[in-house]
């Protein structure tokens, strides 16, 4: 391959948001909205399981994990100070929840907010350290720092939580090839696509 260096593409997110299925010390009517927005979940209605979730916070205002899921999928949706928000509520009512501290710093990071996602991920890295999504998306914070070092510990660290973590394998790429290690980035690119065929990053990188 040529050695002159190209731009790659923005480095790959895991899934951006974690939801929660199940919520604790809340009554039944607002599990049964949360079971209710479960469902329109796994059928990708985005607009019914936003509104499964509002009637399930009527119900238990205080629930972090209800606090979480709403303030995530606002987020998503574009509505990231309505979103942030509750995020932020949701942490006042558990404030090591390593949920909603990856939800908040992930969206950090997709606004290149570095220093303040680095701050959420390391935290929720802390409360949760066997979670591939987490140390992933940590080791993005530290290769937008160039902190190359502690970007290949994290992904390195996501692939012995899941050996199929393709994000994982671009990720430590495009950490190769941000130090001129072509050959080396070009096999990492090329696991990736052992893992998974369709990641659309890694396909971009090799072409």
């Amino acid at each position: 391959m040529s050695t002159q260096r190209r731009q790659l593409m923005t480095t790959t997110l895991t899934t951006p948001y974690i939801y929660y299925n199940k919520a604790e010390n809340i009554n039944e009517k607002a599990q049964q909205y949360l079971e209710e927005a479960n469902q329109h979940f796994d059928n990708q209605d985005v607009e019914k399981t936003t509104e499964a979730y509002k009637n399930a916070l009527e119900e238990a205002p205080k629930s972090p994990h209800i606090l979480n899921n709403l303030g995530a999928i606002l987020t998503a949706q574009g509505g990231a100070n309505e979103g942030v928000k509750l995020l932020r509520q949701a942490l006042e009512q558990d404030n090591n929840n390593p949920a909603v501290l990856y939800n908040i710093g992930t969206l950090f990071l997709s606004h290149n907010l570095t220093d303040q996602a680095k701050e959420y991920l390391k935290k929720a890295r802390e409360a949760d350290n066997n979670s591939a999504p987490i140390a992933n998306n940590l080791g993005i914070a530290y290769l937008h720092k160039s902190e190359y070092d502690k970007a290949q510990e994290c992904f390195n660290a996501a692939l012995q939580i899941n050996e199929n973590f393709d994000y994982a394998y671009h990720n430590l790429g495009t950490t190769a090839y941000d130090q001129e290690k072509y050959e080396e980035a070009m096999d990492y690119f090329h696991k990736a696509l052992e893992v998974n065929s369709g990641n659309f990053a890694s396909l971009n990188d090799l072409g």
